[in-house]
């Protein structure tokens, strides 16, 4: 498990490096980028740049991954894969404090289900009714323009039991906005705050990597949704989509 207190801008840990050891270079976050390797231009490029855009780190960035990166970093050929594993490690490791959170995969697709089977009066409103192959096909399914590094359909756990999922698209529509494609909460521990909780701590997560507002969609009717979204902050932005058998009312929140 990474230390992030520890991973400078461009990525990389101090704590092991020879120089700091013997105490040729202080470490760019000790030093605020000022280090010797960046004396002619006073700061690491990198340093100030995540600084410029108010990122943690490179790898969450608003602009991540940009065209200059390469350059800027070019004693690490495979830069970008370095930065996108700690963006996603960092990502979900800051979606909650109360529950643990993972991505999940084809081998969860049964407790998915089970989770999701519960939920009889979302799938009235938005048929057709769950099966392990449509909530496989919504683990591989992608808005116009993204890739499945931009996709995280993920699992929240209380202990060993899955209580919630979610699948979470980052910067769409666009670059500032996070969408939420899915979000459904275990039966059982609804009415309790749970999904609002979950909801909240998401706010917080996206706001602190750059994010400007969160949208999504319930399905126009359903009286469930419409009011679990307006009671967590989320407001009609006056779009809706329509399709063979229902309408999606689309919301947003600014954080």
């Amino acid at each position: 498990m990474t230390d992030f207190t520890t991973i400078t801008a461009c990525g990389e840990c101090c704590v092991g490096c020879s120089k700091k050891k013997e105490g040729s270079c202080p470490g760019c976050i000790e030093a605020d980028g000022r280090v010797p390797e960046w004396a002619q231009s006073g700061m690491c490029k990198v340093h100030a740049c995540c600084k410029e855009h108010k990122a943690r780190f490179c790898g969450v960035c608003i602009e991540f991954p940009c065209e200059k990166l390469p350059q800027m970093i070019s004693w690490n050929p495979q830069i970008i894969e370095h930065l996108s594993a700690l963006r996603d490690e960092y990502i979900i490791r800051t979606l909650s404090e109360k529950y643990t959170v993972r991505r999940l995969t084809e081998a969860d697709i049964s407790k998915v289900l089970t989770l999701c089977e519960q939920n009889t009066l979302y799938y009235q409103y938005c048929p057709p009714f769950v099966s392990e192959q449509s909530i496989r096909d919504d683990m591989d399914a992608l808005p116009p323009g993204k890739t499945k590094a931009d996709k995280y359909y993920l699992g929240y756990y209380k202990e060993d039991q899955l209580i919630a999922v979610m699948d979470l698209i980052m910067s769409f529509p666009d670059k500032t906005t996070a969408f939420i494609g899915f979000f459904m909460t275990d039966i059982s521990m609804q009415g309790i705050g749970l999904g609002s909780t979950i909801v909240t701590e998401l706010c917080n997560a996206m706001s602190r990597i750059g994010m400007k507002e969160l949208r999504l969609g319930w399905v126009k009717g359903n009286p469930q949704a419409e009011h679990f979204w307006k009671k967590n902050g989320f407001e009609e932005t006056g779009v809706t989509n329509e399709t063979e058998k229902y309408t999606v009312v689309v919301a947003r929140r600014e954080l």
